[in-house]
């Protein structure tokens, strides 16, 4: 097997943990997020509920499962943000995808022949790197899978069209098809925050005529009780916008996506130029998001 071959197997194997790390924190995010609105949901709902008629069995009261339920939810939401969204599992997560992305720029370098990989002793330095790479993640092994595929890093010599049409034009649709669907989820959730604050602010209004109770659903609620709720909830989805750094991932996409068109735009350079500037450039983006994410 050669180092390139190796260095290959060993990003694949790096990239498919780090997406399986990554499906785990994202999972558990949404489900604090939606185990939140419902609870802070059902403990208004009650809050709110008409007192059992004396006698009546606390397993027969609507009141009382409600309040199960609403505590419920929220202790879920409060034991997934431990156990799957502390810092442990974040930076996992941040440096196996840092270390797949390492080795597969060291693999672009070489496979153009980009320096220091021109010189004969290229396979012995590709190796050095790989193994000085995974080091920093000697901690992480345990987290690593077995059945990772052939991965998405070149095992054949590219040339410069190659290059550029795989790497860096892949690169660019990637940024900005990400970049789409991260600005998508962000603008529904702050256009249902807005709702929602416009609700509560409406209702507030309402209520300074009308008394401080009024039918909510068939349901007479209590106004404060009714507008804590929306903004409990309005809340929640701002919280989750910025845990999932949206707006950040959008703004970096799309201007790493930038540099790289601007770079591809620049005739008359080697191949060597263009590939340490490309790859330049996609490393500054990996730093960027590792160092914002481990704020």
């Amino acid at each position: 097997m050669t180092a390139l071959d190796t260095v290959a197997d060993r990003q694949a194997i790096w990239s498919v943990s780090a997406d399986k790390l990554k499906a785990v924190i994202d999972r558990a995010r949404w489900a604090v997020f939606i185990f939140s609105v419902l609870g802070a949901f059902l403990a208004t709902l009650a809050s709110q509920a008409s007192p059992p008629v004396s006698g009546t069995a606390i397993s027969a009261d609507p009141r009382t499962w409600l309040a199960v339920a609403g505590a419920a939810s929220l202790a879920i939401a409060t034991f997934f943000t431990q156990r799957l969204l502390g810092q442990e599992r974040v930076m996992g997560w941040v440096r196996s995808r840092a270390i797949a992305e390492a080795l597969k720029r060291e693999a672009y370098k070489f496979t153009t022949r980009t320096v220091p990989y021109d010189e004969p002793t290229a396979d012995v330095l590709l190796d050095a790197e790989r193994k000085k790479i995974e080091e920093d993640g000697d901690d992480l092994i345990e987290k690593l899978v077995t059945d990772a595929s052939s991965g998405s890093v070149p095992r054949v010599m590219l040339t410069l069209q190659q290059y550029t049409e795989r790497r860096v034009d892949g690169q660019i649709a990637y940024y900005r098809k990400s970049a789409k669907r991260y600005r998508e989820i962000a603008i529904w959730l702050r256009r249902a925050e807005f709702v929602l604050a416009l609700a509560a602010t409406l209702i507030t209004a309402v209520a300074s005529v009308t008394g401080k109770s009024a039918p909510f659903f068939g349901v007479k609620f209590d106004i404060a009780a009714l507008t804590a709720v929306l903004t409990t909830v309005a809340g929640a989805m701002l919280a989750h916008v910025e845990a999932s750094r949206y707006d950040f991932l959008v703004t970096t996409y799309l201007a790493t996506a930038r540099r790289l068109e601007d770079r591809k735009a620049d005739p008359g350079i080697s191949i060597s130029t263009f590939v340490n500037d490309s790859e330049n450039i996609i490393a500054a983006e990996t730093m960027s998001w590792v160092a914002k994410w481990t704020k």
